[in-house]
């Protein structure tokens, strides 16, 4: 009697109980915008891509929260949509609404039309607060505090609000390159006196790791708040979602690898190193959550070796790298060909300029549709004296492009164009 009493009074907390966190509507985009219409609510689009770290970690440490479950279920109908999936249409949708980068968080009338968007990854109280501007609950609050900031005001509390707002209005400049630009100027003195003001135990809280991570995203090494949050790893994991601080400190650790080893520079095996030392958390933490994360040290060491071994000019070791690479199984053949043949194109030696050359064909022709290995080839055909075979590379590629404006069709045209001048003696 007892058990089943309680068996009942379990059921009704669970009916009565909104559920954790956002939730997404399970069904077609078109079946998502007809309920919107018949329950009188707006349509939120959370745009994402596999690859994106940003999208991953909103997924797992923002959308569930009871939060922006309360706020997002009552006012709209949610939609995940995966950018790259043609199963959903994701690729002409994102064209549709002129998407170029991830997330892109939509917020849309029933019928379709756009009340707003930001571009970003964002925490809990920003998410609530971009969707607020957006549908007219809310005005920004980002040029009050600004003036204020400006006439000399610096409490702590207060400059750290204006930093969190400062991300919702960047967000929204999404189609405004100088004015993101600038914002970003405008944003980087105030961290870096917040940061430099700051006693330092008193950083360490969510908060404030959040406010880190957000301006010193994918700064490389040396930085005094990067190597804060490094040195502090165990006591920033205690406070914050670990995810969120590991994938912060590893993509410091990519960046600066990344760098000396374009560079030609042998530290990059000494950051390298890291991941196996002081960053050895992070690195196994990320492992378990991603085995085949670009963070890890196997995925740099063969990734970034070419470009060092290209920088330093030692062709052979770089080919035989290059055919290790290749004979790998589920090798992505097209790009490792067209990625080595714009190594081999710094080369002096005829042997390796020849190389690069049939490298170039070999991309192309496993992947056609690759705008990077159509560049690549028609490089090529051009070095070749084979202009009209370039420029009818190229065309073919821009044909693909579903976008006219996007930064790569823009390559694409500036390199044909490049090809129809007529040269002069």
């Amino acid at each position: 009697m007892i058990r089943n009493m309680m068996c009942s009074l379990a059921a009704l907390v669970a009916l009565s109980s909104p559920a954790a966190g956002i939730e997404f509507f399970e069904g077609s985009w078109d079946d998502a915008f007809k309920a919107a219409e018949e329950n009188g609510q707006l349509v939120f689009v959370d745009i994402y891509t596999e690859w994106c770290g940003p999208c991953k970690l909103m997924d797992a440490n923002v959308f569930p929260t009871d939060a922006v479950g309360d706020y997002f279920n009552a006012r709209f109908v949610n939609i995940k949509l995966d950018a790259e999936d043609e199963d959903v249409n994701g690729p002409e949708i994102g064209d549709r609404y002129d998407v170029r980068a991830y997330p892109t968080l939509l917020f849309l009338n029933p019928d379709g039309s756009e009340l707003g968007r930001g571009v970003a990854g964002l925490e809990v109280e920003q998410l609530i607060q971009l969707a607020k501007e957006a549908t007219g609950e809310a005005s920004s609050g980002f040029a009050d505090m600004a003036a204020r900031y400006d006439a000399g005001e610096r409490d702590a509390a207060f400059v750290q609000a204006f930093l969190e707002t400062a991300q919702v209005a960047g967000a929204k400049l999404h189609d405004d390159v100088e004015a993101m630009v600038a914002h970003r100027q405008r944003m980087a003195p105030v961290f870096n006196e917040y940061f430099a003001s700051r006693d330092k135990e008193s950083l360490i809280n969510a908060g404030d790791f959040a406010v880190i991570g957000a301006y010193k995203s994918k700064v490389v090494r040396g930085d005094p708040a990067v190597e804060f949050v490094i040195d502090n790893y165990d006591a920033f994991a205690a406070v914050a979602p670990e995810n969120a601080v590991a994938a912060f400190v590893l993509e410091s650790n990519y960046y600066t690898v990344q760098g000396l080893a374009s560079a030609g520079d042998d530290a990059y095996l000494d950051q390298l190193d890291m991941l196996d030392g002081p960053l050895r958390r992070a690195a196994e933490f990320q492992r378990d959550l991603e085995p085949d994360s670009p963070l890890l040290r196997e995925f740099q060491e063969e990734n970034f070796r070419n470009g060092y071994l290209a920088q330093q000019g030692r062709w052979a070791e770089l080919k035989q790298a290059v055919e290790a690479r290749l004979a790998k199984p589920g090798a992505n053949r097209a790009r490792i060909y067209t990625s080595a043949s714009n190594d081999f194109q710094r080369a002096e030696a005829a042997e390796y300029r020849l190389l690069a050359r049939e490298y170039a064909e070999r991309g192309y022709k496993l992947d056609p549709s690759a705008p990077f290995a159509a560049v690549t080839y028609a490089r090529s055909l051009e070095q070749d004296g084979r202009n009209a075979e370039a420029m009818a590379v190229l065309e073919r590629a821009l044909a693909e492009i579903t976008d006219p404006g996007s930064a790569l069709a823009n390559v694409l045209k500036t390199q044909l164009a490049n090809l129809k001048e007529p040269t002069t003696d």
